[in-house]
């Protein structure tokens, strides 16, 4: 390969991956706005989109109210019957 030949072979190749990344900002972005606009976050993702975009993120969800049984306040009884010491 000659040195014309590399340039554009490493042209083409920076093209692709900035185009890849940039179409999976906007996927990413689009699917938030459905999220935010559906209020959907404490459920199941709407579609392949949004699940997608929840996996590439890292947001999962436990349940609708996943958000009052987290932290150390958690007052449930122990597997004792006891209630925790506070």
């Amino acid at each position: 390969m000659g040195g014309i030949d590399a340039g554009v072979a490493i042209l083409l190749l920076s093209a692709l991956v900035a185009g890849i990344t940039i179409g999976i900002v906007v996927i990413v972005s689009i699917a938030s706005r459905r999220e935010d606009r559906l209020y959907s976050l404490g459920g199941k993702a709407p579609d392949a989109s949004c699940r997608g975009a929840r996996w590439l993120t890292g947001v999962t969800t436990r349940g609708p109210r996943a958000w009052e049984d987290a932290g150390p306040h958690h007052y449930s009884e122990d597997l004792h019957g006891q209630e925790p010491h506070r």
